[in-house]
């Protein structure tokens, strides 16, 4: 009984009924969908947070806890930012730490006292190259060019800090063989998943947020996506229709609208874990969606406005497949 009745329940309470096997995520969501939940977790980057930085000295680890409040969540007065996503806040800070840890073991417990050449030192006593070096640059930059704005730092040391760009790596050709042996895969879902990767190449998340809605077309040969139509191939539509028999018989009552949906995604309305995703590609889904533009962009000349309508590409990254195949953008 609540000591409140009426009350929303905190998330870690219900959490504990995990302890006694019961379904507390379902809960979770049943009463938050109806305000009825409150969610006192500690989220998943500020215990991150607190971990990475605990070897660091104050003010230091005071400066980075302002600069990680103001990315998570933005700032709506001058000077202005968006809020940026907890991955995207993770992986500058990620890449950042190694250099600041070593600041703080040279002796600078305040980033305002940084110089640029204190910077550039021990960036290159990191011994860093390609990717590594580019991505922790960047991350230095976005830490003290956010400090200096809202006047933590008096002075931005990372401003003219070089942080180059990463290596293009090349669209390689993926074995045909686990792909075959996946599209004649007894398990429905998998058939189905690996039909619309190796032949119309959609990305992860458009795979999981796939409806019923958005599967409708399928009578007429059409698959409607968020801001493209793709005809569907006449082996992923028979898959498709396949799996869609499946999942009707196995779970004909289900209020879930997404097209994949699992045991556990049955009882409530979200789509389908990556890690789901993931067990049911035969290869990497980077390799496989890779493989199938360059044999696109083979089939269509190299004609760069084809290859973005198919697959939903800007020009730029249309560019990186019409090249490997040597052929001239248009």
């Amino acid at each position: 009984m609540q000591d409140t009745p009426g009350a929303p329940v905190p998330a870690t309470l219900i959490d504990e009924l995990t302890g006694i096997g019961l379904p507390a995520r379902l809960l979770h969501e049943f009463l938050a969908a109806h305000h009825f939940a409150e969610d006192n977790r500690v989220p998943a980057v500020d215990a991150w947070f607190a971990r990475a930085t605990a070897g660091l000295p104050e003010p230091m680890t005071g400066q980075l806890a302002h600069w990680t409040t103001v990315r998570l969540h933005g700032h709506p007065h001058p000077p202005r930012s968006r809020p940026r996503s907890a991955v995207t806040v993770h992986h500058q800070l990620h890449f950042a730490l190694p250099v600041l840890a070593r600041l703080a073991d040279a002796g600078i417990r305040d980033l305002t006292g940084v110089t640029p050449g204190q910077l550039r030192e021990h960036l290159a006593a990191c011994r860093l190259t390609g990717a590594d070096h580019t991505h922790t640059a960047s991350g230095l930059r976005a830490v003290f060019t956010l400090l200096h704005a809202h006047r933590i730092i008096g002075r931005n040391p990372a401003v003219h800090l070089r942080v180059g760009t990463p290596a293009q790596t090349i669209p390689l050709p993926a074995d045909t063989a686990p792909i075959r042996q996946a599209l004649t895969d007894p398990n429905p879902a998998r058939a189905a998943v690996t039909a619309l990767l190796a032949f119309h190449a959609l990305r992860a998340d458009e795979i999981r947020h796939l409806t019923l809605a958005d599967a409708g077309g399928l009578g007429d040969g059409r698959l409607h996506l968020p801001g493209r139509t793709v005809p569907v191939a006449e082996p992923v539509r028979t898959r498709l229709t396949a799996y869609l028999a499946h999942r009707t018989r196995r779970w004909p009552h289900t209020a879930n609208r997404h097209f994949f949906i699992t045991v556990r995604t049955a009882l409530s309305t979200t789509p389908v874990s990556r890690p789901w995703l993931y067990r049911h590609y035969p290869a990497s889904s980077h390799l496989l969606r890779g493989d199938r533009i360059i044999d696109e962009a083979q089939a269509a000349g190299g004609v760069a406005r084809m290859i973005c309508e198919l697959f939903g590409l800007s020009i730029q990254a249309a560019t990186r497949y019409i090249v490997t195949g040597n052929f001239p953008a248009v």
